[in-house]
């Protein structure tokens, strides 16, 4: 047979492209084993003919015959161009083949393609996901739940990926560089994940879900105690709600009171005690009308279910009376009272809660009596032990039960109150003179500046000064700063700032976050008087928008730069 088959595999080894080890490694033999073949020092074991011949796109009979069989002589040896091959045609003569070509599949090659693009789409997604997020956090304060979980979504798709490209990959060496360059990014953004998570100054996440799918999520800052809530949330986004009015201790107990209101307890290091926050999630009412839950509670309570023997509740105008067998009669005034959203109070002896009280969801407040007709509240005693809620089912009315009840304000009626205040304030004391700043009533600001933005920066500065609290220094950056409405007298300013909080003890631990800031600003005789505005307040009732947007970008201005010791708190 002389080596007319060694030379015939060289031939069409050639003419497809391969090399003598890529050969050998698609057979599982050496390369030496494919150079004797091809040099006539052996021929290839008959157990993988079949398959050598499959790779070289001919038949068993011509690679032992060493040459094309008659019908075929006139094919070329060089491998056709792709485009100039038609399934079940053989290029040249364009003539059908009495077989599909071996090693040939189309339908295999779009199943690959097809599986390839699904495994890619979770990469795309997960990128156009964190875009629209970095966009929106911009505008707003949404947050990921856990700090950590983008480098969890953008490894997953990552890995997803690297699987579909090496479905495209023919060649060995191609595939083994995709995983290598796919392994070093996991390691990586793992190795990223994990500084995120246990960094010094990192946010330890809290999560807690409730039978009906509400979800608690609260961000723990471990250098310096603080707590953020978090509430509107969207899929694994929520949006900033508040903070604690204590730094707390790592160990927090969480308990859901009902299926929309969940009790945080926590042991403050500030003074020692334990404090109490309610996250709620709902309303008990039209959903128009906010109530005040010391007015709805109103009349006789009797305590439902095993061991409630001498438990009972009566709220009346001298205030919420709570008997217990372990404490006895304790009376809780209407200024005793802290509520929570619209389901929850705290009743509070000397600022500290001692007991939480919860509508739960069967409770109906009646459209005319303005009180609970019907259902259960919930009473629980604060502490850190593991304790339960006793159950409570009105027994009385309240007398005359359709008196008038002292429904929440509207964020109007509220923005009147702060603008009648500030306007009595200047009205007395237009020089503010003896006027005493507090962070969440009015700061003075002395100058003779017209700047409505630089006052507003001097407001949150000194807004600052009096929160600082525990020898927390705070580091703020404002980033940006818009004019809502009014003029220079008399307006409404947004301030958009990032705030670095860190310790006076030299630890280098800091945490980092971005917050708004409403001031109405009002003007005096060489002074401005500014007030905070919080949510449940519309900052510009009685002002006229701007003619034209007033904005100021002040990202990186030192001008636009403070830093509050905590050491000078005051």
């Amino acid at each position: 047979m002389e080596n007319r088959t060694g030379q015939f595999i060289s031939e069409r080894r050639k003419a497809i492209g391969l090399t003598q080890k890529e050969l050998a490694e698609r057979l599982g033999v050496t390369n030496k084993a494919v150079s004797k073949w091809e040099t006539g020092g052996g021929m290839p074991d008959v157990s993988m003919l079949k398959k050598l011949s499959e790779i070289l796109e001919v038949s068993v009979d011509e690679l032992l015959a060493g040459e094309y069989a008659e019908e075929r002589k006139g094919i070329s040896l060089h491998k056709p161009e792709p485009e100039m091959r038609a399934p079940g045609m053989m290029s040249g003569n364009m003539e059908h083949c009495e077989s599909p070509c071996p090693g040939k599949h189309p339908g295999q090659k779009l199943v690959r393609r097809i599986l390839a693009g699904l495994l890619f789409l979770p990469l795309v997604l997960t990128v156009c996901m964190h875009a629209a997020y970095l966009y929106v956090s911009r505008q707003s304060t949404f947050e990921y739940i856990i700090d950590w979980l983008p480098y969890l979504f953008f490894g997953i798709s990552i890995l997803m990926a690297a699987c579909g490209l090496c479905l495209l990959l023919r060649n060995k060496k191609q595939r083994i560089l995709c995983v290598g360059i796919v392994a070093v990014v996991l390691v990586l953004l793992l190795s990223a994940g994990i500084c995120t998570a246990v960094r010094p100054e990192a946010r330890k996440s809290i999560l807690s879900i409730s039978p009906d799918g509400h979800m608690t999520v609260l961000k723990y800052e471990r250098s310096t105690g603080r707590v953020t809530t978090y509430q509107n949330q969207i899929l694994w986004f929520a949006r900033m709600s508040d903070a604690f009015p204590y730094t707390a201790e790592a160990d927090m107990k969480l308990q859901w009171l009902a299926d929309d209101a969940c009790a945080v307890t926590y042991q403050s290091p500030d003074d020692g005690q334990v404090h109490q926050y309610v996250m709620t999630y709902g309303d008990r009412g039209s959903g128009i009308t906010t109530y005040y839950v010391y007015n709805v509670v109103q009349g006789g309570w009797s305590a439902e279910g095993k061991n409630t023997a001498g438990w009972e509740l009566t709220t009346g105008p001298e205030g919420i009376t709570v008997v217990s067998p372990s404490d006895g009669e304790q009376v809780y005034e209407v200024d005793d009272c802290v509520q929570f959203g619209t389901l929850a109070i705290a009743l509070c002896e000397n600022g500290l809660p001692q007991w939480t009280l919860v509508l739960l969801d069967d409770c109906v407040v009646g459209d005319v009596t303005d009180v609970v007709e019907s259902g259960t509240i919930a009473l629980c005693k604060v502490t850190m032990e593991k304790s339960a809620p006793i159950y409570f089912t009105r027994t009385a009315m309240p007398d005359g039960a359709d008196m008038e009840s002292a429904e929440t304000p509207s964020k109007e009626e509220n923005g009147e109150a702060l603008r009648d205040r500030m306007k009595q304030t200047l009205r007395e004391d237009p020089a503010l003179s003896r006027y005493e700043s507090d962070a969440y009533g009015g700061i003075r600001v002395v100058t003779d500046e017209e700047d409505i933005f630089w006052i507003a920066r001097c407001g949150l500065e000194e807004r600052y000064k009096l929160l600082a609290v525990n020898g927390v220094d705070v580091d703020c950056q404002i980033l940006h700063m818009e004019l809502l409405a009014g003029d220079s007298y008399d307006c409404a300013v947004r301030v958009k700032e990032k705030i670095t909080y860190g310790s006076d003890s030299g630890g280098g631990e800091t945490s980092t976050s971005e917050m708004e800031t409403t001031f109405r600003i009002m003007k005096g005789e060489g002074a401005y008087l500014l007030a905070w505005v919080g949510f449940d307040t519309d900052p510009a009732v009685g002002l006229d928008a701007p003619a034209m947007a007033m904005e100021r970008d002040t990202a990186g201005n030192e001008d636009y730069h403070f830093f509050v010791p905590g050491e000078e708190a005051y």
